[in-house]
C-alpha cells in the first residue's frame, strides 16, 4: 500500500507540531518525579544512588534518570530538556516497528505500522506525561527486531544489539524488560520447534551481557536497601504489584480489553481486528503452525496482557510496552483488506467502526474547547481551523483504506493537539500544586525550603518546578520533623493544615486553593455546573521563623 506523498509530508508535518507543543507542557506526579530524581542526580553528582526529595528511591532503575540527567548536564534543568532527553529513543522505537513490520510481513505492513504507533494516543499522550513505560516501549521493540533479525539472518551483531536492547529494557523498568522479549522471541521458537536455538550456548553470553548491563542499577539498590534492594527489584516490584502485596488494591479482568479501546486509538478498530483475525487463523487450522507463521507480535503481547489482567495493580500505561506489537498486526490487516482478502461484511463493519471513531474525536474537540472548559486563545482555532481544512483536503483527496487511514491520523492530530494547548491548561488551573509553587517561588527567600506534607499532597511537581526543594514528610509520624523546619513552606491538604496549625498556631497560611488532581477527572468535574461540587482544598503554609519549644514538646 502506498499512502499519498502529500498525506506523507502532511503528516509529518503535524507529528512536528504536536511534539513541539506537547514538549512544553509541564509535567504533573509521576512524570515530574523522575525528572527530579533526574534532577537530584546532577546536583549530587552521584549517578548510581537514586534520591527523590533526598530520600533513597528504589521504584524504577536508572536508564531515564542517567538520560534526563545527561541532557540536565548539558542543557540545563527545564520541562522541555527532560521530555527531549526521550526522543531519540522513541524515534528508534518508531523505526524499530517498520523495520520489524517489515520483517515479518513486508514494507507496506512495517510503514503503516510505524505510522499507527506513532500517531497513536498511547504514543502522543505519554509524550506529554513521561512514564517509564515511554522509554520502556522503545527498546522492547528495538530488542525484539534485532532478534528476530537475528534468527533470520545470523548476523552476530543482531544478537548482541537485541541483548542490549533486553538490557536496557531491564535498566528502564526491571524484569518485565526481559520478560516482553523472552515471550516474544520464545514463543517463536517454541511453536516451530527450533530446540538448537533454544538450547543453545549462546544464551549464557547473553545472561552474561545482560548481568553486567544491569549491574549499576542492583549497586544502587544495594548500597541503599541491602538485599531487599535487590529483592525489591527481581521480585517485590513485579510480583508485589501482581499479588497486590506492594502497589494495587483492585482487580479488573477486563481492564486492559476496555483501556485499549482508547489506548489504540485512533486505530482500535484494525488493532482488534489484526489481532483476532490471527486468533482466528489458527483455530480454523486446529493449531496447525505453517513454517512461515510468525509469533513475535501474539507472544510478546498475550502472555504479557494476561498477567497484567489478573494483577491488583492495573495502569493504562502499563501495556504501553506492547503497543508496537499490536500495531504491526493492525497494519497487517490493513494490507489484506486492501487487498481484497477480508469479507465484505467486516471491511463494512470496520469502516462504520473508524467513522465513529473519527467522530468521537472531533466531538471531544469541540465540546471540550466550546462548552466544558471554553477556549479563548485566537491563536489555537486558527491552527484548528487549519487542521480542520487539511482534514477536509484528504477527506476529498484519499480513497477507500487510504481515506480511512489518513482521516484517523488527522483526527488523532487534532484531538492530541486540542489536549496539549487547550484541555490540560485547563485542567491543570484546578491542579493547585501549579498555583501553589509559584507562590512559593515569589516570595520564597535562598534559605526557605518547600516541603510537601501527607500523600494526598504529593505532588513531585512541587520539587521540580520549586527553586529550593525540599523534603516529603508522609504521615504524622513525622510532624515533628517537619516542625523542625523554622521559616520553611509546606504545601499539603485540609488535615495535614490542620494538624501543623494545631502543634504551631503561628503557622501562616499563605495560599488556599481549589484543587483537582488532574490524573483524576470524573464527569461532575467536566461539567462546569456541578464542578464546584469536586473541588477539594489544599494549603500552602509558612512556618514561623522561630518555633517555641514547647510547642515540640506537647508530642512527646
Amino acid at each position: 500500500m502506498v499512502l499519498d506523498r502529500k498525506f506523507w509530508w502532511a503528516a509529518l508535518l503535524l507529528f512536528a507540531l504536536v511534539m513541539i507543543t506537547g514538549i512544553k507542557v509541564p509535567m504533573v506526579v509521576n512524570a515530574a518525579k523522575y525528572a527530579e530524581v533526574s534532577r537530584e542526580m546532577v546536583e549530587s553528582g552521584d549517578w548510581i544512588n537514586l534520591k527523590v526529595g533526598g530520600d533513597a528511591y528504589d521504584q524504577k532503575p536508572p536508564l531515564m534518570f542517567w538520560i534526563g540527567a545527561l541532557f540536565f548536564s548539558l542543557f540545563g534543568v527545564s520541562t522541555i530538556v527532560f521530555k527531549i532527553s526521550v526522543l531519540p529513543f522513541s524515534f528508534l522505537g518508531i523505526y524499530s516497528t517498520y523495520r520489524l513490520g517489515k520483517l515479518l510481513y513486508g514494507k507496506s505492513t512495517g510503514q503503516l505500522a510505524a505510522l499507527f504507533w506513532a500517531s497513536s494516543l498511547a504514543f502522543l499522550h505519554f509524550h506529554d506525561d513521561i512514564h517509564t513505560d515511554t522509554l520502556l516501549a522503545s527498546v522492547v521493540v528495538f530488542a525484539v527486531w534485532q532478534l528476530a533479525a537475528f534468527f533470520e539472518e545470523r548476523k552476530t551483531r543482531q544478537f548482541i544489539l537485541g541483548i542490549v536492547g533486553v538490557g536496557l529494557a531491564m535498566l528502564t523498568k526491571g524484569p518485565v524488560g526481559l520478560v516482553i522479549p523472552a515471550c516474544a522471541v520464545g514463543a517463536q521458537l517454541l511453536l516451530h520447534r527450533r530446540w538448537r536455538d533454544i538450547f543453545h550456548p549462546r544464551w549464557i553470553v547473553a545472561a552474561l551481557l545482560t548481568a553486567l548491563l544491569i549491574s549499576p542499577a542492583l549497586l544502587g539498590l544495594y548500597n541503599q536497601f541491602g538485599p531487599e534492594g535487590i529483592k525489591f527489584y527481581f521480585w517485590t516490584n513485579n510480583m508485589g504489584r501482581i499479588t497486590g502485596s506492594y502497589a494495587g488494591s483492585g482487580n479488573d479482568p477486563a481492564f486492559y480489553l476496555h483501556t485499549s479501546l482508547y489506548m489504540l486509538a485512533p486505530f482500535t478498530a484494525f488493532a482488534i481486528a489484526g489481532v483476532a483475525r490471527e486468533f482466528r487463523k489458527y483455530v480454523l487450522h486446529k493449531g496447525k503452525i505453517a513454517a512461515g507463521d510468525e509469533f513475535y507480535t501474539l507472544g510478546g503481547t498475550i502472555p504479557y496482557l494476561l498477567v497484567l489482567s489478573f494483577a491488583q495493580a492495573q495502569n493504562p500505561h502499563y501495556m504501553m510496552a506492547v503497543i508496537p506489537f499490536v500495531m504491526i498486526l493492525a497494519a497487517r490487516f490493513v494490507v489484506q483488506l486492501q487487498a481484497g482478502e477480508v469479507s465484505s461484511p467486516l471491511s463494512r463493519v470496520i469502516l462504520e467502526a473508524n467513522r465513529i471513531i473519527s467522530i468521537l474525536l472531533w466531538l471531544l474537540v469541540f465540546i471540550f474547547t466550546l462548552y466544558i472548559f471554553p477556549e479563548k486563545k485566537s491563536w489555537f482555532w486558527i491552527t484548528l481551523t487549519l487542521l480542520t481544512a487539511i482534514f477536509i483536503y484528504f477527506r476529498f483527496q484519499l480513497k477507500g483504506t487510504e481515506r480511512q487511514i489518513g482521516l484517523l491520523t488527522l483526527t488523532m492530530f487534532a484531538f492530541i493537539f486540542t489536549l496539549q494547548v487547550s484541555i490540560i491548561p485547563h485542567q491543570q488551573a484546578y491542579h493547585s500544586s501549579f498555583r501553589a509553587v509559584d507562590d512559593y517561588n515569589r516570595r520564597m527567600t535562598d534559605s526557605e525550603q518547600l516541603h510537601i506534607y501527607r500523600p494526598q499532597a504529593r505532588y513531585w511537581e512541587l520539587f521540580f518546578y520549586g527553586k529550593k526543594p525540599g523534603k516529603y514528610f508522609v504521615t504524622e509520624k513525622d510532624l515533628p520533623r517537619l516542625l523542625e523546619e523554622s521559616g520553611d513552606w509546606v504545601y499539603t491538604d485540609a488535615k495535614g493544615k490542620e494538624e501543623i496549625t494545631r502543634e504551631i498556631p503561628e503557622t501562616q497560611v499563605v495560599g488556599e486553593y481549589n484543587h483537582r488532581n488532574i490524573s483524576s477527572q470524573s464527569l461532575k468535574f467536566l461539567n462546569p455546573k456541578t464542578r464546584a461540587s469536586k473541588l477539594e482544598k489544599r494549603y500552602l503554609l509558612k512556618l514561623p521563623q522561630q518555633i517555641l519549644r514547647y510547642h515540640l514538646q506537647k508530642r512527646k
